[in-house]
Formats: C-alpha cells, sequence, structure tokens
C-alpha cells in the first residue's frame, strides 16, 4: 500500500515538472524566407505593399521588384509571441523583400524572398554586431501576403458576381 502511494507521488511528482518547462522558440538563422504565389506580380506587389504598411519603408521599387524598410529600432512593429519583454535598445533589423516575376507552366507565377537583417549594438561605441533571426516575422509576413492575395480575388469575384 505505501509503495502504490509513494510511486504514485513520484510519478505525479516527476511528470508535473514538464508542465512548468520553458518553452524555447524556433532555431536561429540567417537566410532568406521564401515563398512562390501563383498570382500575378501586380496583385503580389500590391498585396506585399499592404502587410509592410505598419513599416517605414526605405525603397519601394517596382520595376527592380525591391521592397526594403528603414531600420526597425527593438521590437517596434512586431513582437515575437514568445518573448514578452522587448529587447534592447541596441537592437535593430531591415526588412528586404525581392519580388520576382515567374510562371509555372500557363500560370502566373510570382516569388518573395523575404530577408532580416538583425543587429545588436551594444553600446555607442561598439559596431553592430550581426544576430540571428528566428523567422517568425518572416514566415508572418509571407503568409499575410498570401491572405492578402486569396482576400483580393474573393473581394473581385464578389464584385463581378453583382453585375
Amino acid at each position: 500500500m505505501f509503495s502504490k502511494r509513494l510511486s504514485l507521488a513520484l510519478f505525479f511528482l516527476l511528470s508535473a515538472c514538464a508542465l512548468f518547462e520553458e518553452r524555447k522558440g524556433p532555431p536561429s538563422n540567417f537566410g532568406p524566407r521564401e515563398q512562390v504565389y501563383y498570382a500575378t506580380f501586380e496583385e503580389v506587389w500590391r498585396a506585399s505593399n499592404l502587410v509592410l504598411q505598419p513599416y517605414p519603408l526605405r525603397v519601394s521599387n517596382m520595376d527592380q521588384g525591391i521592397l526594403e524598410t528603414d531600420s526597425v529600432r527593438g521590437f517596434k512593429v512586431w513582437t515575437p509571441p514568445f518573448k514578452p519583454d522587448s529587447g534592447t535598445a541596441g537592437q535593430a533589423y531591415k526588412l528586404t523583400l525581392k519580388i520576382l516575376k515567374g510562371k509555372f507552366g500557363a500560370k502566373a507565377a510570382t516569388k518573395v524572398s523575404i530577408l532580416k537583417d538583425a543587429s545588436n549594438q551594444r553600446d555607442f561605441f561598439s559596431d553592430p554586431k550581426p544576430i540571428p533571426t528566428d523567422g517568425l516575422e518572416e514566415k508572418t509576413l509571407l503568409y499575410r501576403i498570401g491572405r492578402e492575395i486569396q482576400l483580393e480575388r474573393m473581394i473581385s469575384k464578389a464584385q463581378q458576381k453583382k453585375k
């Protein structure tokens, strides 16, 4: 009887520790995130501009297919869900979107690449050092671009049915 109680208590004690284990974010990466959308270049360009509205844009060149944000300090625009605290004042990042027009068979296809250049400057006198990114912001932006394209298509389809 005592051994059953002891083993039951030990089981609950050891299994309860896993409940309070700290969750870690995804692995860090330096490379770009990419996705291909089966939409025209103009649709993807419009959706990308809508998604980047909260960011300060530095370059918006439709002919070359480049959108680039100005330097964003800390986590002023986007905060990861697993980091409740904001970063240090020396953290900054810049997003670069490259949009390439193409075709997949007879369908229009457009590839979007997002590169996040993140850096951390420890103090005023030190040089900024590149830091890896977790990729969540880039994946979120790619998802939102896809959703904007879907919404635009649904709205145009609804307007055509009205006519």
